[in-house]
């Protein structure tokens, strides 16, 4: 129970309320909805509320770091559901309500129009998504925990089938589902095995965590726990190989869904990692070669993704492939902590996980921001390829400058906030030879390597987007056409953008929060230096080593514009204008300006064996020629492929033993009983 015993103000009693309001409002989302004149804004604006109540409940967690639990009064006979709040769920709830708040403020502009049928089904499924969200993050058992995170693969799922009369919808959806569900299956393993091994019999101990995380687990149950975790949270968080869902299901999924999906959800599947492994396991049954293998995951992913956004030419493919490179991202800053932490590091282990979380946060903003744009300039264009763009600046200004901010922070420039997570991850990096065997120093240093190479690839990314969308000549009539979306569309774009830029400038308490998610896991704070202004300054470990300070940077760009403008201003120096030299054609059309796909030839030349691609020439008789260059993902064919071959194969071979004789099935049932009873007898 909450210590001071009061149900409406602990953080929990918030978080509490946050998660009954979202799934009640959930399950009465279709009913209201018929009642009310304007449904769509009054039932998103009441959806507001527990978003703000979320982030209270997370905030005042962190400010407050003391364990709170509580078993509720329904559940399973014998197995009350759990629900606790400390100090990393808190971080993720606040993350959870912080932006949830926007993303549901633009929804109320984006779905503005569509047909009654859509309006209720988003409202119905988008509350439920948020609320099982909430209970992830606030289960406090493995059969709590389960609950929720299968209604959160399911809710999630009819979001993204919204559009469910589209063929190319449907197949995306039920990947989306099939990996779900494989992911489920591996984390309902490694908790089996962990309830398992922790028992002193060898029998089921307990379910509730904080049971599990107290008796002791031998090296070798650690071990498949870790791993199997590490997939199963990993298909869900879309880290490479187990990515392929992800750019299949953000195209399809409408703009808001897809920022939850991105911002929110893939970072519930990271809380499921860091709860098991650190408040399960916990740091005595970890190992270092199982922060190298986190290491090697994310660094492949961050490269991985970054390369295919960067040949894609659907705005939402693009990005859904810089979610797989910002998870990387984020796993490079959390196997750099199991590293510095197993091998006696703990200054540089603090560093790296307050790197890791801190992206957290920052990726939740900045993607957010990203797909409600892109969505936005989608909805009002009609087309979701980058080469029917153009010109956007012009006839979208406010889009196009808070889609701006967004590139600007996901390419790590500062003083945004993309900048601040990427810097302490190198700091963190930089303790590299400090570490005892040369195998792990080659490892750290070779992913800071990889995420300095995935920075720049990524900050090339954003200027052919940018550069495509938004500058030159409209390259079709929509494009052209296109008007801006005023409202509450673009307040909640603006909200991410202001997040972009406060976490970017003021990363003091964003850093204090952490602390308190450190201390609770490890035992060990963030050990970042007071010895100057920490809102002036961010020094991680000394001054002589390395510190930043985003205000004076900020005060210097802005000094250095200023002096500009006075400059151009003073000088009276008469402007000459001529047209731009068109290489000999006498009109200058939009055929002749830069394409996504050639901006992407050159990566596509140095990293050919990351691509598979495949060439359409154009036919000798037409008039119009276009060559046209499809790049497809390797992992389905040297992967995927083979796996589903050899299904189709076992099915085949068990078609042959059906023959509808109900004494051969009955046959079959008694023999897999038999197998089954002597199984469990060698067990016990």
């Amino acid at each position: 129970m909450p210590q001071d015993g009061s149900l409406f103000t602990t953080p929990l009693s918030l978080a509490e309320l946050a998660l009954v309001g979202w799934i009640v409002l959930g399950g009465t989302g279709a009913f209201l909805a018929s009642l009310l004149k304007r449904p769509l804004a009054r039932f998103l604006g009441i959806l507001l509320l527990p978003g703000i109540l979320a982030s209270m409940a997370g905030i005042e967690s962190l400010i407050h770091p003391v364990r709170l639990s509580r078993e509720l009064p329904f559940g399973w006979p014998g197995l009350p559901f759990r629900v606790a709040l400390d100090p990393l769920s808190g971080f993720f709830l606040a993350v959870l309500g912080l932006v949830s708040v926007p993303v549901l403020l633009s929804s109320i502009g984006f779905f503005r129009g569509d047909s009654v049928r859509k309006i209720r089904w988003i409202l119905f499924w988008l509350p439920l998504f948020l609320g099982t969200m909430a209970g992830v993050l606030l289960a406090d058992d493995v059969l709590t925990f389960l609950v929720f995170w299968e209604g959160m693969a399911l809710s999630s799922f009819f979001l993204v089938v919204t559009d469910i009369e589209d063929e190319g919808v449907r197949k995306a959806g039920f990947l989306y589902l099939l990996m779900a569900q494989i992911g489920t299956g591996l984390i309902l393993l490694s908790f089996f095995l962990l309830a398992k091994g922790s028992s002193p019999d060898g029998g089921l101990f307990s379910l509730a965590f904080e049971d599990l995380s107290r008796l002791p687990v031998s090296p070798g149950i650690a071990g498949w726990v870790f791993f199997l975790s590490f997939a199963g949270f990993g298909a869900k968080a879309g880290i490479v190989p187990l990515h392929v869902w992800l750019p299949e299901a953000h195209p399809v999924a409408p703009s808001p869904v897809s920022a939850l999906l991105s911002g929110l959800m893939l970072k519930i599947a990271l809380y499921g990692l860091i709860r098991v492994d650190l408040g399960l396991l916990g740091l005595s049954h970890l190992q270092p070669l199982m922060g190298v293998a986190v290491l090697a995951f994310g660094s492949l992913s961050a490269l991985f993704g970054v390369l295919h956004a960067l040949v894609q030419h659907d705005p939402k493919r693009l990005l859904a492939y810089h979610s797989i490179e910002n998870i990387g991202i984020i796993l490079i800053g959390f196997g750099l902590f199991l590293i510095f932490r197993t091998t006696g590091h703990p200054v540089p282990a603090a560093i790296a996980f307050s790197a890791s979380l801190f992206h957290v946060l920052n990726h939740a903003l900045f993607k957010s921001l990203l797909f409600l744009g892109a969505g936005t300039i989608l909805k009002k264009t009609g087309t979701h390829d980058l080469n029917d763009l153009g010109g956007l600046f012009r006839t979208m200004p406010a889009t196009s400058f808070l889609f701006l901010v967004g590139a600007l922070a996901i390419s790590g420039l500062p003083p945004l906030n993309g900048f601040l997570s990427e810097w302490l991850t190198f700091q963190a990096a930089l303790f590299a030879p400090s570490l005892s065997t040369f195998f792990f120093q080659s490892a750290a240093v070779l992913s800071a390597a990889l995420l300095a190479l995935s920075s720049a690839l990524t900050a090339m990314c954003f200027v052919k987007v940018t550069g495509v969308s938004f500058l030159g000549q409209a390259r079709s009539v929509k494009a052209s056409l296109a008007g801006e979306q005023w409202g509450s569309e673009l307040s909640g774009m603006a909200l991410l953008a202001l997040g972009c830029l406060g976490a970017g400038l003021f990363p003091f308490p964003v850093l204090s929060a952490l602390s308190s998610v450190s201390l609770s896991l490890t035992g060990q704070p963030l050990p970042f230096n007071a010895e100057k202004d920490p809102w002036l300054w961010l020094v991680p470990v000394s001054s002589s080593r390395a510190q930043y300070s985003p205000l004076l940077l900020l005060l210097f760009f802005l000094l250095v514009m200023g002096l500009l403008w006075l400059w151009a201003g003073r000088s009276r120096r008469p402007v000459r204008t001529s047209p731009v030299w068109n290489c000999g054609y006498p009109v200058r059309t939009s055929r002749m300006q830069e394409t996504a796909d050639a901006f992407g030839q050159p990566v596509r030349h140095f990293f050919a064996p990351f691509f598979r691609m495949e060439r359409h020439l154009p036919a000798a008789d037409d008039t119009h020629p276009s060559y046209h260059l499809e790049v497809h993902d390797p992992v389905w064919k040297s992967l995927y492929d083979p796996v589903v071959t050899a299904l189709s194969f076992v099915s085949e071979l068990a078609e042959t033993i059906r023959n509808r004789r109900i004494s051969q099935y009955l046959l079959y049932s008694v023999l897999t009983l038999i197998l089954l009873l002597v199984f469990f007898a060698e067990g016990v």
